[in-house]
């Protein structure tokens, strides 16, 4: 008997086959279950996966326990044993070793399985506990969908809108807390003012089955709060109560709790102990500070003009020095300090300090309150570009207001800059689902589509946005991008600006808006029309997070194109002093240095041109910044081509179309900056390669 056939007799003998088959077949009917639960109970698909590998772990273990070791060694027979008698007795302990055996092989084989089982287990129930964080949710997509109607202000006075909308605020961020509810955010039910549309057709439009409305009357020193929860669908009533009340903190806080309690009650939502405690946590007992509070959420609410977000500045501080113990008004005075901050009125250190103080102060004064966490969380994404920890305060703020639509777009934003698109994809639907009337939530799906090259999702979801803020103009700035790199196409690009003007709005102030209608004339070789365009601007520079363009770069690389070498020499000169300048407050800038580069390299300062290029990478790179650094990258590679270091430039244009982003094909063969490549055989084969993958 050859090697292989005493192989396969003793796997024969020692039952392998059926300890395979039999530990497979349980693995499968485990696995189906598992997959089942995952569905059910919303966990993240890795899990089944997971038990995959868990159960392919054990599987050597079983196979050995199986295979190895002496099989039925016969026993010594006794010296005085007679022939027979000591060959039955040989056979017995054979008989009984293979038994020992078998029931070892089993035994572990069913320890193994069990093992693996066990483990996934423990990891199912700590993603369940610790793991929902990042904004998943355990809740079904079919809960119980509410939209909280703006409230009526019925005492007659202008000066009473705040605090209507105020306690109508309010009461929306005690939903929140629910997770059981899906709960229609702020923006989007605010339309629904001065309401010409039946309840149905507004339930249509915000996808929301149950619809609270009321009003809100205040007098001398009583309040009247009256609200009903109305069945969208068959407009029937499902609750209504009136609130006759002294005007107290107390009082106004307490109607807010049963009208939130009662809304769950109404819609069989069941609360977590930690919801009904949040639920009831009273945020300050000085009516005054309250007050303030409430007109500082206006102010924010209104815009993000620095006029609102200064004015809300001062209510919350106010509120805050009346009491020096409301953790709440701090937690909003930190974002509205950030709102300062990143939309460039004020980028000043100070201004940092002062975000930070409050979002301690709020942390130090309440742990567990979810707004300190965001206005923490914003602290580090605005001030710092520090995702990785704003994305835990986002995370820690979500676990207690699910429902909260701006905190999932925090969590969407956040997972797009680290470059994990698809999350970021999937909390921006998440937080569109609760907003679907706010244009800003279809803006981010929109562009996390551009960068994901799915062109035509992205435009349905401009033309979206478009619909819901037609004066929107950085909306229109969007979608010409869009189909310069879907198409290459100025003609469509130039139809969509043409929309902005159409409705009487001014393209030029907005730096995107701006800065695309003067590259269009660039593009279309109508440099004249591009140069007057250009001194039309009213601004010294197109300013934008991403990048900061003076008008005196973009002339100098228009009459480069013009071939007025010395004209395009001076502007080149006078771009290099104004970004000089600004690097002298902001040394950090990366746009900053990415501009000053492409001056150096116009006025032949190649060694300096590729430094500062490089230090506009170093500073924001596609590690740190998955859709910010693509500028920088973008930035350094036209510096490399206008220094005539082609290859190195195709090699960061290669990067950029192998990482989802904004450069594409159509726009490499479009814009002249990438002119002197267009006869590099390389280029040309980069172009081909990635026009078929596309």
């Amino acid at each position: 008997m050859n090697r292989l056939q005493r192989f396969i007799t003793e796997i024969h003998r020692r039952s392998l086959w059926q300890v395979l088959l039999i530990y497979i077949g349980g693995a499968w009917v485990c696995y189906e279950i598992i997959d089942t639960i995952t569905d059910r109970l919303a966990l993240p698909p890795w899990l089944p996966v997971l038990a995959i590998v868990l159960f392919f772990v054990g599987l050597p273990f079983v196979l050995a326990t199986a295979f190895v070791g002496e099989v039925a060694r016969p026993a010594a027979a006794r010296p005085d044993a007679e022939p027979h008698i000591a060959e039955a007795e040989a056979a017995a302990a054979g008989l009984e070793a293979r038994r020992r055996h078998r029931l070892l092989t089993w035994r572990n084989a069913g320890l193994s399985f069990l093992a693996a089982l066990a483990l996934w287990g423990v990891v199912a129930t700590g993603w369940m506990l610790f793991g929902r964080g990042a904004g998943e949710s355990a809740t079904p997509d079919d809960r119980p969908s509410v939209a909280v109607l703006p409230l009526e202000n019925r005492s007659g006075l202008e000066e009473d809108q705040y605090f209507t909308d105020g306690i109508h605020d309010e009461l929306l961020t005690q939903l929140y807390k629910i997770g059981g509810l899906s709960v229609r955010g702020r923006t989007s039910v605010m339309e629904y003012r001065d309401r010409t549309k039946n309840l149905r057709q507004i339930g249509e439009e915000l996808n929301a089955r149950y619809l609270m409305e009321g009003g809100v009357q205040r007098a001398g020193e009583t309040v009247r709060i009256n609200v009903q929860l109305i069945d969208s669908e068959t407009d029937e009533h499902v609750f209504a109560e009136t609130y006759d009340r002294e005007l107290s903190l107390e009082n106004l806080l307490a109607v807010q709790r049963e009208v939130a309690l009662s809304i769950a009650d109404s819609l069989e939502a069941r609360l977590t102990p930690q919801e009904r405690e949040q639920i009831e946590r009273v945020p300050t007992d000085n009516f005054d500070a309250y007050d303030y509070y409430l007109r500082g959420r206006e102010f924010m609410a209104w815009s993000s003009a620095e006029r609102d977000a200064r004015i809300a500045v001062e209510m919350f501080e106010v509120a805050t020095r009346l009491d020096p113990s409301f953790a709440l008004a701090y937690a909003k005075l930190s974002l509205a300090h950030s709102s300062i901050y990143w939309f460039d009125y004020d980028r000043s250190q100070e201004r940092l300090r002062q975000m930070k103080r409050a979002a301690d102060r709020a942390l130090e004064l309440d742990p567990d309150l979810p707004e300190a966490h965001e206005a923490l969380g914003y602290y580090y994404y605005w001030g710092h570009l520090d995702y990785e920890r704003a994305l835990q305060e986002f995370v820690t703020a979500l676990s207690q207001q699910p429902g909260n639509a701006d905190l999932l777009e925090g969590v969407g934003n956040v997972e797009r800059r680290r470059g994990n698109f698809d999350a970021g994809l999937a909390h921006f639907k998440k937080a569109a689902e609760l907003e679907p009337r706010e244009a800003l939530k279809q803006f981010h799906l929109a562009v996390t589509y551009i960068l994901l090259r799915d062109y035509p999702e992205a435009e349905r979801y401009c033309d979206r946005a478009l619909a819901l803020a037609p004066d929107w103009i950085e909306l229109y700035a969007a979608k010409g991008w869009l189909y310069v790199r879907w198409q290459g196409s100025t003609p469509r690009a130039r139809a969509v600006l043409g929309e902005v003007a159409d409705r009487g709005l001014d393209i030029l102030v907005d730096p995107y808006a701006g800065h695309l209608s003067v590259t269009l004339d660039i593009w279309d070789g109508q440099y004249e029309a591009a140069l007057t365009r250009l001194s039309s601007v009213s601004s010294t520079a197109f300013n934008t997070q991403f990048f900061f363009i003076p008008k005196p770069l973009l002339a100098a690389q228009i009459y480069d194109l013009m071939n007025e070498t010395e004209l395009a020499r001076q502007h080149y000169d006078s771009a290099a002093a104004v970004l000089e300048a600004k690097l002298e407050e902001t040394v950090e800038d990366s746009r900053l240095h990415s501009a000053l580069g492409t001056a150096y390299a116009g006025l032949g300062r190649v060694e300096d041109a590729v430094r500062a290029g490089v230090r506009g990478v170093d500073l924001l790179p596609v590690s740190k910044d998955a859709m910010g650094g693509l500028y920088r990258v973008e930035d350094l590679a036209g510096i490399l081509t206008m220094t005539g270091q082609h290859n190195a430039a195709i090699d960061q244009i290669d990067f950029l179309l192998s990482v989802p982003g904004f450069m594409s094909v159509a726009l490499l063969r479009l814009d002249p900056r990438w002119g002197p490549l267009r006869s590099h055989p390389r280029f040309q084969t980069l172009l081909e390669e990635y026009e078929q993958r596309d």
